[in-house]
């Protein structure tokens, strides 16, 4: 990508130097180097603005708020998130941006504490996912925070079928990625059902597979959940293993900067 990008640069490509900087910006999200990843979506969503691409506008301005979102910055990643669904509305990609914009509000919502808008964005992505038919990515961004939404209103039998979805969707793409996503939820919802062995089982899971993948920021939410039961069951042991499993994750969230 780096290749593409310094060919679109050399040939002042704007729309080429947009989509590698969007491309670029969600890579390096993924791999921790946040400062990078928010530079090159700044850079892409302003370049999109000035073509007046709004499918690529949306997408990118989708993905800048997920990385505010992780580092905390909660409320500026909903404004640039209502930007992107602004953009959205006027976009080719119209329904798979909505939906991913959605799915990102509803985690955002989840993190802020406000159940009720979470619920609110959530209902509205699935809406948007049933009329543009199955996406993969999509639903890799809805599934996990269905789970959530639901088990946060105490709706566990809704959490259960969306966990059961995931699991599904990671057995039929056989993907780290999935997986990771799958287990993640599983202990989430083994969590609400106080099935702690199973729930630090699926963390411990889920954790491994998202440093598989270079996802250091969920690896390190894995641990915290994992010492945050540990702290709860007190069991023999379980102290010191929560203070490993949370210093560890300490050090990722330093490294990332995020909450």
């Amino acid at each position: 990508m780096s290749t593409t990008l310094a060919q679109a640069q050399r040939m002042g490509a704007p729309r080429a130097i947009a989509l590698c900087q969007c491309f670029n910006g969600a890579l390096e999200f993924q791999a921790g180097h946040w400062i990078e990843a928010e530079s090159g979506l700044r850079e892409s969503v302003k370049l999109y603005r000035e073509i007046g691409a709004a499918s690529g506008e949306a997408m990118a301005l989708q993905r800048l708020g997920a990385v505010l979102t992780a580092r905390g910055q909660l409320g500026e990643a909903m404004i640039l998130f209502e930007e992107g669904v602004i953009a959205a509305e006027r976009a080719i990609m119209r329904a798979h941006c909505l939906t991913r914009l959605y799915a990102s509000m509803t985690r955002n919502r989840l993190l802020a504490h406000e159940t009720d808008a979470a619920n609110y964005y959530l209902e509205l992505g699935l809406a948007m996912s049933e009329r543009h038919g199955h996406c993969a990515t999509c639903h890799a961004l809805l599934y996990p925070v269905a789970v959530s939404v639901h088990i946060a209103r105490g709706e566990l039998s809704t959490a259960e079928a969306f966990c059961k979805q995931l699991e599904d969707a990671a057995g039929k793409y056989q993907s780290q990625a999935w997986v990771a996503m799958a287990r993640q939820a599983r202990g989430e919802l083994a969590t609400a059902h106080r099935d702690l062995e199973t729930a630090l089982a699926c963390y411990e899971e889920a954790s491994q597979a998202f440093k598989v993948t270079g996802n250091d920021y969920e690896s390190a939410r894995c641990l915290m959940a994992m010492a945050e039961i540990r702290r709860k069951r007190k069991s023999s042991g379980d102290a010191k293993l929560a203070k490993s499993e949370a210093a560890e994750a300490g050090m990722i969230l330093e490294r990332l900067n995020a909450s």
